[in-house]
């Protein structure tokens, strides 16, 4: 069971693509004109969350009618559409005594540079979100981690931390081991996956991870 969030930003999705990444079962958050693309895409909503100022009218009757909880906030708020979704996710969780494994973001890049960065920002916070673009797919980790399956896709580490220390990279292009890596470098950048299996390890640090399909 997971989270899928649909925020306002781009949209180049085919439609197979996010019906892959709604299943049943999954609970469905809108920020504001998020709810738009969830329409367009026939994506059952459970909460239309923001202030309400993007979403179109038909839009708005319509997931009232099929039932999905409105929440209407001050345009004049302390936080962002999205953050008020998490903070909801949050309550929901609690609420029902569960954990959301996963939180899968649609919407939450491009368009605004600002909103794009401030997303990105939250990661560190909510560490089991993924924002996805047609292409991509971020996240954020500071701990060892694996891939599998990802064969062929670029891969960058943007640090996020002053340092990564002892970074070991198999199973790809361009391996490493047991570096230590400063923040300001760009040499993790455009890596490429060679194995069914990568894995990723570090001693300590803060990092977002990019995976970009090849076109």
């Amino acid at each position: 069971m997971k989270a899928v969030i649909f925020l306002n930003g781009e949209y180049d999705y085919k439609r197979e693509f996010v019906n892959g990444i709604v299943n049943k079962g999954d609970v469905v958050f809108c920020g504001d004109g998020g709810a738009n693309y969830a329409y367009i895409y026939g994506i059952k909503v459970d909460y239309v969350i923001g202030d309400l100022d993007s979403i179109n009218p038909i839009v708005y009757d319509y997931y009232k009618i099929k039932g999905s909880k409105v929440e209407k906030h001050n345009p004049e708020k302390d936080y962002t559409d999205f953050e008020l979704i998490l903070h909801r996710i949050k309550e929901y969780q609690e609420e029902r005594g569960i954990i959301f494994e996963d939180v899968y973001i649609l919407g939450g890049l491009g368009k605004r540079l600002d909103m794009t960065l401030n997303n990105l920002h939250l990661l560190e916070e909510y560490k089991n979100m993924t924002f996805f673009s047609c292409d991509e797919e971020v996240f954020y980790r500071e701990s060892t981690f694996t891939l599998k399956g990802k064969k062929g896709q670029e891969f960058s580490i943007i640090p996020v931390s002053d340092s990564v220390e002892g970074l070991t990279l198999r199973g790809f292009k361009y391996s490493l081991y047991a570096a230590d890596i400063e923040r300001k470098s760009s040499k993790l950048v455009s890596n490429i996956i060679v194995s069914d299996e990568c894995s990723i390890d570090f001693i300590r640090g803060k990092i977002i991870v990019i995976l970009r399909k090849k076109i």
